[in-house]
């Protein structure tokens, strides 16, 4: 999170093709963004309030209209063996620490 207020992270991965809110960050400003909690709830109740909060506020910046949560999702044997055989750098389980 702490890169996410880095001009120069904004600039890499603007570059790299990611959201919009990182370009519109970068035209607008960080003043005129806000982050907010807007409720606390159980963890097994976040789906559901966040879904709430979507569909009642629109929000401008989220690309999907539906809360969901890849917990609990399951990796196909193909993507598993793909996997397997990987070896990361050390650059790459730098960042992944980040």
């Amino acid at each position: 999170m702490k890169q996410y207020f880095s001009i120069t992270f904004l600039e890499r991965e603007l570059k790299k093709g990611s959201s919009i809110i990182n370009a519109s960050l970068l035209k607008n400003g960080y003043s005129n963004f806000t982050l907010e909690i807007l409720e606390y709830c159980a963890p097994e109740k976040a789906i559901e309030r966040e879904q709430h909060y979507l569909t009642s506020l629109k929000p401008d910046y989220n690309i999907l209209k539906v809360a969901g949560s890849i917990f609990g999702y399951k990796h196909s044997e193909e993507t598993r063996a793909k996997l397997k055989g990987r070896t990361l750098t050390a650059e790459h389980l730098a960042k992944l620490k980040d």
